[in-house]
């Protein structure tokens, strides 16, 4: 029954015997039902323990989908499982090893902006200025030293400039102030098991021996300490099978590190290297542009996707005159294909390299009446009344969080300003106890009797007594009612705030779900559970709507039709990328997975003319539509959806979608040599092989715009240019 629906090398794989297993899974070939096959063969057939397999996922949400497939496949004992992303398995580990590990169950897990705040804090009071040193480009680089697994007292003693001297002394308070308030980041879920298991050889040997079968999902997007985590975990009984597409690495920007795929040999001579090649989501032309797009990187292991699909259309790329111009094309093609195809809204997908493109399609959306959802955009748990919220629980979970407390002291306000937290931080120092304890002192001493304090230390206390007797979300709502909170967003009564007390009666009800779906669930793991939810968890697939999202967010989707937008040099790839040789092939991995997220149908677009911060600028189409092999690829260009004139300069509107007018050349309805085609190959004596991307004038006055392999983009004259057609 587990290897009926499986191919002949996925059955290979799930029942592989023992030892290192390296699967190279391309887009859309199976791996997630081979994973959980792989597991359920472990338990059902060879006898394995579950408790004693570990999965890591890279989402949450595949986790979830994952032990909801295993369900099916094995029942209940699915719960036992070790099954989650690295951090919520860090986490999990630090739990159980409190104690060796120096934590305790009031342990919470800061997110980026408490992570920042902290950090502003520790600067002042190095006194370094935000204005010179970009407390964001610091935190940045602390992070990625955790990816690395380096220490702050490594960093300083690497630290050979002035700005790393800068980034090393707040590296090192930031850690210092994490652990006074007994929390800690999501590097710290990492790196905090690493020495954990370093610092104890008993409970590292405990737990090699516990884990007799290690499976790590998307290998290829693992940084350096969760390599090593990893590593150290699977030097026991050496099962560890990581299942991977370099072709799909693309978050070397937050850590992510291509080569540990890539060396997986190396790090395991013994390894067993198995294909999964044959992919089940995209036609065949759809298939066939994106492999012939990847293919020309270098840091790749080789593997050559295939389908059983239908050839389906040619992938569609699509010039327009501007961006609002390239969201009208999108809107008229969405139109269509829901016509033809029936299609609902949620098959269709647009993605873009940055968050700032969304703006025009969102415009466009919102007038059409189109139902629309962003993955990546503000997040629930972003607002800042559900941040709020989270820093009253967050405090009461933990008193000693000193930076959750000043974030609701006064909020709403109570008459404690700067000077009042000043003094109260002041006393807690001269007591040597945590700032709650100091507040509640000081209004003991008479020190705050112009202030509300009384009430606030009031509403936490009753609700660390209600713990127990009465549930979390029922405590949850009183303590937001008893401080004062809810009522400051009531009283406001705009509609802005009135929709801050709807999220918050959301806030919630999500509380009461979560003890729904954990019978006996105590503040601190809900609180866990906040804090490692991703974008990607809360995308609904079932939801009527289109998606808008960046490239890096549609990672593990799919959608009948997608719209790649932007595609210009520049935007994509991204101008940080066009000098260097690594960063290109990143941007080139983006434009794969993009691609291959389609199943029937794709469109690439660009705009001959986009405003970007504020100016207009000429674009040129990205080098990726170029490395289409153009047996797959349609082109429709700006010129030949223009209104034809039998005079030039005409200024019309490009289309009926556009509501900018331009003024350009409009040519002649007469046909051109098919040689001179855009898309056709020509051959320069001095610049070598090219493609021509643009075309403009007739006859004599023909002008092609080429581009050339190693010359870069030119422009020709067909009259004096020794150009000769290739093919």
């Amino acid at each position: 029954m587990l290897l009926k629906s499986l191919n002949t090398m996925q059955a290979e794989a799930v029942t592989f015997g023992d030892g290192p297993l390296l699967i190279l899974a391309g887009a859309g070939s199976g791996k997630t039902r081979v994973l959980t096959a792989r597991i359920a063969y472990l338990i059902l057939k060879k006898g394995v323990a579950p408790e004693s397999i570990l999965a890591v996922t890279f989402t949450n949400k595949a986790a979830g989908e994952m032990r909801e497939r295993l369900f099916k496949l094995i029942g209940p004992e699915a719960k036992s499982l070790w099954l989650g992303t690295f951090h919520s398995l860090g986490l999990r580990l630090l739990r159980r090893e409190a104690r060796a590990a120096g934590v305790t169950n009031e342990l919470t897990v800061y997110n980026d902006d408490d992570q920042l705040a902290l950090i502003k804090e520790a600067m002042r009071e190095l006194s370094i200025n935000e204005k010179s040193y970009s407390p964001k480009a610091i935190l940045a680089r602390i992070n990625q030293a955790k990816n690395e697994n380096i220490s702050h007292s490594e960093y300083l003693n690497h630290a050979d400039d002035f700005l790393s001297e800068r980034v090393a002394k707040v590296y090192s308070l930031y850690q210092k102030k994490l652990r006074e308030f007994g929390c800690m980041d999501f590097g710290d879920l990492i790196c905090e098991p690493i020495n954990l298991l370093k610092n104890n050889p008993a409970i590292l040997g405990k737990y090699q021996a516990h884990f007799s079968h290690i499976l790590v999902d998307e290998y290829q997007d693992t940084n350096r300490a969760q390599y090593m985590f990893t590593n150290m975990l699977a030097s026991g009984t050496r099962n560890l099978l990581a299942v991977g597409d370099p072709d799909q690495s693309i978050y070397a920007w937050r850590g992510a590190d291509i080569s540990n795929i890539l060396d997986f040999e190396k790090d395991y001579p013994d390894a067993t290297v198995l294909r999964l090649e044959q992919n089940y989501r995209s036609t065949k032309n759809i298939l066939s542009a994106a492999n012939s797009v990847i293919k020309r990187n270098r840091k790749r292991l080789e593997k050559t996707l295939w389908t059983d699909n239908l050839d389906g259309v040619p992938v569609i790329y699509e010039e327009a005159q501007d961006e609002y111009s390239e969201a009208g094309a999108v809107i008229k093609k969405v139109k269509a294909l829901s016509k033809e195809k029936s299609l609902s809204y949620r098959d269709f997908a647009v993605f873009y390299r940055t968050n700032a493109q969304s703006r025009v399609f969102e415009e466009r959306l919102i007038r059409e009446g189109i139902p629309y959802i962003i993955v990546g955009g503000v997040k629930f748990y972003d607002r800042m009344e559900i941040r709020d919220a989270l820093a009253y629980l967050r405090f009461i979970a933990n008193p000693n969080d000193s930076l959750s407390l000043k974030r609701i002291i006064n909020t709403p306000p109570r008459g404690v300003g700067a000077a009042t937290i000043e003094k109260v931080q002041a006393l807690s120092v001269q007591l040597g106890v945590p700032l709650f304890e100091a507040f509640k002192e000081a209004l003991v001493r008479g020190l705050l009797q112009k202030t509300k304090v009384a009430r606030f230390i009031e509403a936490c206390e009753d609700f660390k007594k209600g713990l127990g007797t009465l549930s979390l979300h029922e405590l949850a709502l009183r303590l937001l009612e008893d401080s004062g909170y809810m009522l400051m967003w009531q009283e406001e009564g705009n509609e802005e705030a009135l929709e801050r007390v709807e999220n918050l009666f959301e806030f919630t009800s999500a509380i009461k779900d979560f003890e729904a779906a954990n019978p006996g669930a105590t503040l601190s793991g809900f609180l866990d559970h906040v804090a490692l939810i991703s974008d990607i968890d809360s995308y609904e697939e079932k939801a009527d709507r289109m998606t808008l999202m960046t490239l890096h967010s549609a990672k593990g989707l799919e959608f009948k039709a997608v719209f790649l937008a932007g595609m210009e040099e520049g935007l994509f790839p991204h101008s940080r990328s066009i000098d260097d040789p690594e960063g290109i092939e990143e941007e080139r991995r983006l434009c794969y997975v993009g691609m291959t997220r389609a199943r029937e149908e794709l469109f690439l677009l660009s705009a001959k003319t986009r405003t970007i911060y504020g100016e207009t600028r000429a674009q040129i189409r990205s080098r990726f539509i170029e490395e289409i092999a153009p047996e797959f690829l349609t082109i429709i260009e700006a010129e030949d959806r223009r209104i034809k004139k039998t005079y030039s300069d005409e200024v019309y509107y490009t289309t009926e979608d556009s509501q900018t007018p331009h003024t350009e050349q409009v040519f002649y309805d007469e046909p051109v040599s098919e040689v001179w085609r855009v898309g056709a190959k020509v051959k320069h004596p001095a610049f070598g092989i090219g493609v021509i991307r643009e075309r403009s004038g007739r006859g004599d006055e023909m002008k092609l715009t080429v581009s050339f392999e190693d010359k870069g983009v030119k422009k020709l004259a067909v009259k004096y240019a020794p150009l000769t057609p290739v093919g």
